[in-house]
């Protein structure tokens, strides 16, 4: 059975609260008909968490304060969770296209500069 998990934009510094949430909230009806061991799910959270801080801060240093959105797409079978698919997208802020914005949006209402 596939599952679809979404963080939505989250920063970096609470995406594994945010993914814990996320997929405590999907599992939730599984947990409560007993197609799933909840410990199982928090050891595979826990393994995931490890991997992406790993790949995030230790070997990217990615900032805490950049927004980041992952979408996990994982299979589930009765004694199992695996990955199927994995997206992971940082929004970096541009500080070029930020100034430029702001100025243009200034003298379009007419704020001095």
């Amino acid at each position: 059975m596939e599952i679809l998990l979404k963080t939505g934009p989250v920063r970096m510094s609470g995406y594994a609260l945010k993914l814990r949430r996320v997929a405590n909230a999907a599992f939730r009806k599984f947990y409560k008909e007993k197609k799933v061991d909840p410990k199982l799910v928090n050891q595979f959270l826990t393994d995931l968490n490890k991997n992406l801080y790993g790949i995030l801060v230790e070997k990217y240093n990615i900032p805490k304060d950049v927004i980041i959105n992952i979408q996990l797409v994982l299979d589930l079978n009765d004694t199992s969770i695996s990955i199927k698919d994995f997206d992971l997208a940082i929004y970096n802020k541009d500080e070029i296209l930020s100034n430029n914005l702001t100025k243009e949006f200034k003298q379009l209402i007419k704020i001095e500069i």
